[in-house]
């Protein structure tokens, strides 16, 4: 588990290997990834956009920028959480992604909450 705290909104990302969805002949590979978001203060907020950076193994980079997540715009109550899941496909048997999501809190006035980096690690690779 990877964890980042801003501005009052803890990030928890779990990243795991998917070997059923993986091609390694085919220089494909997967991983998905929970994100649990808790919000730590007493207000709503409204999850609006996301930007991801992904590198893979070769330092190739990715930049994914959305609105929301899986197309929702949800809103995340004061004091508690919200889990959003995800997949990731590279090329190469490792990588590594981070990003930011941007909230609006009650009063409309954006701010940024960074997803911290983890990586993507091929078990099946030796270390």
């Amino acid at each position: 588990m990877y964890s980042a705290t801003t501005n009052g909104v803890k990030v928890e990302v779990f990243p795991v290997y998917q070997a059923e969805r993986s091609r390694p002949k085919g220089h494909y590979y997967y991983w998905s990834f929970d994100i649990v978001i808790h919000n730590l203060g007493d207000v709503k907020i409204y999850l609006t956009s996301r930007h991801w950076i992904v590198y893979d193994q070769k330092e190739k980079l990715y930049e994914i920028h959305g609105s929301g997540v899986n197309g929702t715009q949800p809103v995340v109550q004061g004091n508690s959480s919200f889990k959003h899941s995800s997949g990731c496909p590279l090329g190469t048997p490792s990588g590594r992604m981070r990003g930011v999501l941007r909230f609006l809190d009650q009063d409309r006035v954006a701010f940024d909450v960074r997803v911290p980096e983890f990586p993507f690690i091929n078990p099946e690779i030796p270390g």
